[in-house]
């Protein structure tokens, strides 16, 4: 039985809000392949904290809140809404960050023990808010604001060959695969199944996914489901669309019914290839004129796989 890690992936940002300046590292960050029935603890598993930097003159006390629903211009298809926020919490929820310090705080998640909740990716927001207002001056006139910033956290669960994520309207059966980069190489077709779990037929258009450029797109860590060993830093590159191949790209699929689907995955045999830490190549799957309605199929490529 093969045993997957879960990979976090941060991209550092920082927003400010006129001269006042509130930060939130990481703005996004992705926990991969969580077994349902496992709890995450940031700080334990992977040796961060969600950092708050106050750039302020004065103290700030601020509140750190969970959302449910995606951020109105979420980047990555495939994503929903995160199930229930009572699943996570934030350690401590509030913090007073002393003027040009930064607060820490831990994120614990724990999904409930549910094969249901294989195969899924879930967007949670993460939002901090000053408790009190803050005087600014901008063109001489001088108003008061509460500051805040708002982080998108996307979570996926264990991929599985079997169960059908049914709450989500594109359920993709396994959400994820993993294969080494000498079979990537070699060139090896992947199969996975669509599900219809709307209530219309869609036609179904295939195609790479490509990630938005990040300017601070910096590091995964790959930690162990078992076990107390700490995660170790590696960056992992970003592969092109040319590196996947279908024979067509086009399905039409009723309510309630599925569509076996395969992609053939070959790497140049290049030493930049082989001597990378890992590839990750995105197939998105998205019915036709329903952007939210999409699916993600994941092949995740690294020099070993787990046994």
């Amino acid at each position: 039985m093969k045993k997957f890690i879960p990979i976090i992936s941060f991209l550092l940002m920082v927003s400010t809000i006129y001269s006042a300046s509130v930060g939130l590292i990481p703005a996004m960050v992705s926990f991969d392949f969580l077994p349902p029935g496992y709890t995450f603890d940031m700080h334990k598993k992977a040796n961060e904290h969600i950092l708050i930097p106050n750039d302020n003159e004065i103290p700030i006390r601020f509140k750190v809140t969970l959302q449910a629903s995606k951020a109105p211009n979420s980047l990555l298809p495939g994503y929903e809404n995160f199930p229930d926020v009572s699943w996570c919490k934030i350690v401590p929820d509030t913090v007073t960050v002393m003027p040009f310090d930064t607060g820490r705080v831990n994120l614990v998640i724990s999904i409930p023990q549910d094969s249901i909740y294989l195969n899924q990716y879930w967007e949670l927001g993460v939002l901090v808010q000053a408790e009190e207002q803050l005087e600014v001056e901008s063109a001489n006139v001088k108003f008061g604001i509460i500051p805040s910033v708002r982080g998108s956290y996307l979570i996926s669960t264990l991929p599985n060959g079997v169960v059908n994520p049914t709450p989500k309207p594109t359920g993709i059966v396994p959400s994820a695969q993993f294969i080494t980069v000498d079979d990537a190489i070699e060139g090896t077709e992947l199969k996975f199944k669509i599900y219809n779990n709307d209530t219309t037929g869609h036609d179904y258009v295939i195609e790479p996914y490509e990630f938005p450029e990040f300017e601070w797109y910096d590091i995964r860590l790959a930690i162990q489901n078992t076990g107390e060993n700490k995660p170790g830093k590696t960056k992992w590159l970003k592969v092109s669309k040319g590196f996947l191949f279908f024979k067509k790209n086009v399905v039409h699929i009723e309510p309630g019914e599925f569509a076996e689907w395969s992609v053939k995955v070959k790497l140049p045999n290049k030493p930049e290839i082989r001597e990378a830490p890992g590839w990750d190549l995105v197939v998105k799957i998205l019915p036709e004129g329903e952007k939210a309605h999409s699916g993600i199929f994941r092949i995740v490529i690294q020099k070993e796989i787990p046994k």
